[in-house]
């Protein structure tokens, strides 16, 4: 086993995430990408003749680190750091030195320049953040359980860590040792993890090099790897949780159609489809050359074989084409609906799949998972009669929006209310309990235990700003079965004694996200 042990020297991380374009949010924990570059620059050697070379036993050393698995990492909580912007003088740009050229003429500079106006003194001022996390332990391990580096690659590896002096900024000082044993990690590899962390793979090692020979500029990021936070997913044993365990959420990109919530049928159903024909390209039509998904998705009755191959966790059928009356997926909206938010419009601001927790040790199954939203990420998502949207995923550490936010929908709370109406399985009957025997059967399917529920309150209106009355929400076959009676639809709040942690979603139309509840609280006392 290799084990770095990396620790922050002065209890501060100063880094800025590689994906944030306003430069403000901070990293944590440091990707394995980010260590990897500071120990080839810790490597290079000063030359005679000016500049720096890679010996042969260190390129050798860092390649043979680069070959080895994704590590895993052990990181304690951190907490960002609230200081103010810094004034900082502005760097000067090209524009103001030189004039626009001429063809064929080489670049002059401009009439009138004056040399004094590149010294800090008098530039400009401009705020310039200083993104900083404070672990709660001011120390990281980046942990390799099956790699075993041979003497020569292990004394030139601990001389490398040696010459290591800061992670991130200049100013985020830290020591590098190699270590015998390190802690239990707590983010792992996964490939339908939701924690995303840049990796070196392929030929990182020449990349760097060549990019520092040729301007030593800032070199691309890495390829995102999935991991898993092992100390984030609520334990089963505390408190209450429901069927879903992981959360994906996607966004569409600026410029795609705005929806409403009252399309959220219609978008999951999309996204619904849109996954399993994705499923159907690994599991059917590449082993046997099927081609009958290519124009639409079918109707399991129309397609049994096809359905066949494809996991019933993940379409919702039996090989004999019946509903599993066991939890499978959940395609659901995220609205932007809040408790005491006025300006909330109830606009969809993002798609999520909700997975069921007995998914977490199929491996296999969320592999396949995993590669279809993958794939889903590179073609747009066609909405019929409405338009494109182009889904992009949302970073579970770093959610751009609190509706996007999975602990906005997972709570722990005792209070919470529906941002869709719930379907009723059946019609209610006072003599049997009313709407609220409905109610407390659809907690039962949901996992939650009704003896908990302390209080029902039904209405057609919802308790959320933004969310629309019951009777807003039309179901595809309104149209074509007008004889026939509409499904009973209702908001409910519920209360209950003890914390529940979601996704919830109720009622009998809970795996195309109508009955998507929102916690009114995080209490947890």
């Amino acid at each position: 086993m290799l084990v770095l042990r990396v620790e922050y020297l002065t209890g501060v991380c100063m880094a800025t995430r590689h994906n944030d374009p306003t430069r403000s949010m901070p990293e944590w924990p440091p990707h394995p990408d980010r260590l990897y570059s500071a120990l080839v620059a810790a490597a290079a050697e000063p030359e005679p003749s000016g500049g720096t070379v890679l010996s042969d036993s260190a390129k050798q050393a860092l390649e043979w680190l680069r070959m080895r698995e994704v590590p895993s990492i052990h990181a304690s909580p951190a907490h960002p750091r609230t200081t103010p912007s810094v004034p900082m003088p502005s760097n000067p740009h090209e524009d103001e030195i030189w004039q626009k050229p001429k063809q064929n003429s080489p670049r002059t500079v401009k009439k009138g320049f004056d040399q004094k106006t590149w010294l800090p003194i008098h530039r400009k001022k401009v705020l310039l953040p200083i993104p900083a996390v404070i672990p709660e332990l001011p120390a990281v391990y980046f942990i390799w359980p099956s790699a075993e580096p041979d003497g020569r690659h292990g004394e030139t590896l601990r001389s490398i860590c040696e010459r290591v002096t800061c992670l991130g900024r200049s100013r985020s000082l830290v020591r590098v040792t190699v270590e015998d044993c390190a802690p239990a990690a707590t983010y792992v590899p996964d490939p339908s993890g939701d924690v995303q962390l840049r990796v070196p793979q392929g030929d990182r090692l020449s990349y760097l090099i060549d990019k520092h020979t040729r301007d030593g500029g800032k070199p691309e990021p890495s390829p995102l790897q999935r991991y898993r936070q092992l100390d984030t997913a609520p334990p089963r044993s505390e408190g209450q949780p429901s069927i879903f365990g992981r959360f994906w959420a996607f966004q569409p990109e600026r410029g795609d159609p705005v929806l409403p919530i009252e399309s959220t049928l219609h978008v999951t159903r999309t996204l619904r489809r849109a996954v399993l024909k994705q499923i159907h390209e690994v599991t059917c039509k590449e082993p046997h050359g099927c081609t009958r998904w290519e124009e639409s998705v079918p109707l399991c009755r129309d397609a049994r074989d096809c359905y066949a191959t494809i996991p019933g966790v993940l379409s919702g059928y039996a090989p004999d084409c019946r509903p599993i009356k066991a939890p499978h997926l959940a395609f659901v909206s995220l609205p932007f609906v809040h408790p005491v938010q006025r300006h909330a419009d109830g606009t969809i601001k993002g798609l999520a799949v909700l997975i069921p927790w007995s998914l977490d040790g199929d491996t296999d199954v969320l592999r396949l998972l995993a590669g279809a939203l993958e794939r889903l990420e590179g073609d747009a998502l066609k909405i019929p009669e409405i338009g494109m949207w182009r889904l992009r995923e949302v970073p579970a550490d770093a959610p751009p929006l609190q509706t996007l936010d999975r602990r906005t929908w997972s709570g722990p709370s005792r209070s919470w209310t529906t941002a869709t109406p719930m379907v009723f399985g059946h019609f209610p009957k006072s003599r049997s309990g009313g709407e609220a025997k409905v109610v407390l059967d659809s907690l039962q399917l949901a996992g939650i235990e009704s003896s908990s529920v302390v209080e029902i309150a039904t209405d057609k209106h919802a308790s959320l700003h933004g969310a629309p009355p019951s009777w807003c929400f039309r179901l595809h076959h309104d149209r074509v079965q007008a004889k026939e009676s509409r499904p009973w639809m209702r908001h409910v709040t519920l209360r209950f004694d003890r914390p529940v942690s979601g996704p919830l979603v109720v009622g009998s139309m809970r795996y195309s996200g109508l009955g998507l509840m929102r916690p009114l609280g995080s209490d947890s006392a």
